[in-house]
Formats: structure tokens, sequence, C-alpha cells
């Protein structure tokens, strides 16, 4: 069974941060005030197991630290993916996808309009995604993990 990955910034993962705020994913149209994301295709999401302990927060304060997400991104699978660990959203492609604006000439304080991430915190660890004309045949996606042509 292959794993559903987001289009947009490659994940996997589908276990919400300890933190996040509850939600109901059936209803439509709700938005993610961190990271723009929509009720309308995220129907796979799940809570965090367990309560958030506060005073766990020094030893695990964002995804970075989560022993799942570290185990995760350890699977050949994802590793093929070129899978890293993002603080906010788990496991994630460093990997833009096709249709991405370059980041090329965007200053450090700019703020994605699609993912709301900033440039400044993702300078040098994502990287514009390989071009598809020139794909070899059989080319395996990064992001998704897909075949760019048979």
């Amino acid at each position: 069974m292959t794993a559903e990955v987001c289009p947009v910034v490659g994940t996997t993962n589908t276990v919400l941060p300890p933190k996040h705020p509850d939600f109901d994913s059936n209803q439509p149209g709700l938005v993610c005030p961190v990271t723009k994301a929509t009720t309308d295709h995220h129907h796979n999401l799940h809570k965090h197991p367990g309560l958030f302990d506060p005073s766990a927060a020094a030893e695990h304060p964002n995804a970075d630290s989560c022993p799942a997400l570290s185990r995760i991104v350890s699977r050949p699978d994802q590793q093929a993916m070129d899978e890293a660990i993002c603080p906010v959203v788990g496991a994630v492609s460093s990997v833009l996808p096709p249709n991405h604006p370059s980041t090329a000439t965007a200053n450090d304080g700019e703020v994605c309009p699609v993912t709301n991430a900033t440039l400044a915190h993702h300078k040098n660890k994502v990287h514009p995604h390989p071009s598809l004309e020139t794909a070899p045949k059989g080319a395996v996606c990064p992001v998704v993990g897909a075949s760019a042509r048979t």
C-alpha cells in the first residue's frame, strides 16, 4: 500500500502537531491559519496521540524532535522521496512542486501565497523542482513518487 502524498508540500504525514487546534475535517472550506491547508482535501488527518505534556516541550518542542517522525523519515520509501522534517507539518519533501513560483528573487520576509511558509525559515532548505520537459522516461517525482513520463 502506498502512502498518500500531499501534492503541495509532499508530506505523507497525517498526524497533526500536538498543539493543533481541534476542527471538524468533514466541514468543507475550513482553512488552517498556519499552512492555509483546507479541509476540502485533508480528510485523512488525525489528532496527535496522547495528551501534550507542557513539561516535555523543552525535550520535544516541535516536529523536528518527534520520535515518531524521525522513524518515518528513516524509512527507505520516504528517503527515496527526499523527505526531511518540517517543524510545522512533519515529514515533507524539500523539493517544491513543479508549478511553484521561483524563490530565487524573494526576500527573507516574504511569505508563500500557497502555504504561508516564510522564505527566511526555508532558505537553502527547499529546492526547485527539476524540469519536467527534460525528465527521462520512467523518472520518479521526488515530491509525490509518481513517474514523470511513461
